[in-house]
């Protein structure tokens, strides 16, 4: 039957290193919005900055190998370190600079994201020092910085960061723009939780918000939506498919993917391994 047109292990991922952001990197952060700027890089996660008469503060940091290049990034905008490091989520490509930063920056994140830090045997230095459960506040160069979790999303510790005076949403991996996301089945990571955090983003947010994905360019709310709307479609047919008895081969030859492999494939998740996650996800 032919459809009509209508996991992977968590260590695997630290062999994501140059593929990591397709297009070339910018030579120091780009302005967003308001006190926000983001920095791609040629590896690891998109960091945020925002920067003002308080300070600076940090969203990720990369890779442990790549400090030198965040260094850089951040002499751009400030003569002193970030006061404030943010982690989105526990992976190396985000958390690799922690030890680095953590000397001087304050490293907040959700609970769980200390919790996995400290499983990998990650030093002090690169531990969060402040953790949350659902939701918490920072009051900082003149905007309120609200962090909220999404739960068992692309892990089981994403933290979204909104900055309500400058409009911008840092979604770390809950948004990969560049293509099909990767689903951290082993850190804690669904579908139905991605599907659910990004909903409840499209649901709070602005509708000229900027968003700043984990991978990928600057975009609004509409590039969002069509990101949530392909996630939805693909797992409602994995759902459908499972139930039904299919293989991921079998779903793939019905073609659960068929329409958005062209604009969604990528060097990293092509469409097997997105509907191998998605499957995976869903348990049974």
């Amino acid at each position: 039957m032919k459809l009509c047109r209508l996991a992977l292990p968590s260590t695997a991922f630290l062999l994501f290193t140059a593929a990591t952001f397709l297009g070339e990197p910018q030579d120091g952060p780009v302005p967003v919005a308001g006190n926000v700027s983001f920095y791609p890089g040629s590896r690891g996660g998109n960091l945020g900055f925002q920067v003002g008469e308080d300070g600076l503060l940090l969203i990720d940091d990369k890779f442990e190998n790549t400090t030198d290049e965040v260094d850089a990034a951040i002499a751009k905008l400030s003569k002193s370190p970030p006061e404030f490091l943010v982690n989105t989520h526990y992976h190396g490509d985000h958390t690799g600079g922690n030890a680095h930063l953590g000397q001087h920056a304050t490293i907040v994140a959700h609970d769980n994201v200390r919790v996995r830090l400290v499983e990998e045997g990650k030093p002090a230095a690169a531990l969060p020092v402040v953790t949350y459960a659902d939701g918490l506040s920072l009051h900082y160069n003149g905007e309120e910085v609200r962090l909220f979790h999404v739960p068992n999303a692309h892990t089981d510790g994403d933290t979204v960061v909104w900055f309500q005076g400058s409009n911008v949403i840092h979604m770390g991996d809950l948004y990969f723009q560049v293509g099909y996301p990767f689903i951290d089945v082993a850190g804690g990571g669904s579908a139905e939780g991605l599907l659910a955090g990004l909903d409840l983003v499209l649901e709070r947010a602005p509708e000229d918000a900027r968003l700043i994905p984990g991978h990928g360019v600057v975009t609004g709310i509409e590039g969002l939506r069509e990101y949530r709307d392909m996630i939805a479609t693909v797992l409602g047919r994995v759902r459908e498919l499972t139930a039904e008895g299919f293989s991921v081969e079998e779903m793939l030859e019905s073609g659960v993917t068929e329409e958005y492999d062209e604009r969604w494939t990528w060097g990293f998740i092509d469409s097997k391994r997105f509907v191998e996650s998605v499957r995976g996800s869903l348990g049974g």
